[in-house]
């Protein structure tokens, strides 16, 4: 049997002599994990396609332990062209981000699109805090860990309820907050994010202000 679908890379570590152990967020099955056979040696087709934070077409082969990637091909490189060493820690911390908080092997479209669509916003340079307070509070609410309608203040409720229900595009004109207010904001999303998944956030440390 074999999985066609996109898939962006969340996380990879070596396996063997010249394999690959992948984790991707995939379109048409959530998170999956899967071997890229010989993706470690220097003349490997495989090599440049599986690097993390990058969207891929793949097809996968079920297998009786461990599923493998038997074909790959990139849709996009994020981060590659113009990359920066602070360009590359935002990607890393929405890819822990949505490794953190997904089950395996459970579809959510949205989450998938969510995740494409804010890493096209990294690549084009746009602020870093705006990105990661409207992705966390998105993320979270369509995992079902939070929803602003819960809260009893009415004017932080209303705030919020823009940030998870209104357009990228509309909340980036409506809104104008100061860094002391962005680092207030991020610290309570993030303490959520921690409690859902009962561990620290290891990227946030190496996060520009």
């Amino acid at each position: 049997m074999y999985l066609k679908t996109e898939g962006v890379v969340l996380k990879h570590s070596n396996f063997q002599e010249a394999d690959r152990l992948l984790v991707l967020y995939t379109k048409d099955f959530g998170k999956v994990t899967c071997i890229a056979k010989g993706a470690r040696r220097p003349r490997s087709r495989k090599a440049g396609h599986v690097e993390l934070g990058n969207w891929c077409r793949v097809f996968i082969a079920k297998g009786k332990n461990l599923d493998i990637l038997t074909e790959v091909e990139i849709k996009k490189a994020f981060g590659q062209v113009d990359f920066t060493e602070n360009k590359a820690n935002q990607i890393y911390h929405l890819l822990e981000l949505v490794d953190s908080l997904t089950p395996n092997n459970q579809k959510n479209e949205k989450v998938f699109n969510l995740l494409v669509n804010f890493l096209s916003k990294i690549k084009k340079d746009e602020d870093f805090n705006l990105i990661s307070a409207v992705f966390k509070i998105k993320l979270l609410s369509r995992l079902g860990f939070f929803s602003a309608k819960s809260l009893k203040n009415s004017e932080t409720k209303e705030f919020l309820e823009k940030l998870e229900i209104e357009n990228y595009s509309q909340i980036k004109t409506a809104i104008n907050l100061k860094l002391a207010h962005y680092l207030k904001l991020l610290s309570f999303l993030d303490s959520i994010i921690e409690n859902v998944t009962q561990s620290k956030i290891k990227t946030a440390k190496f996060l520009n202000g």
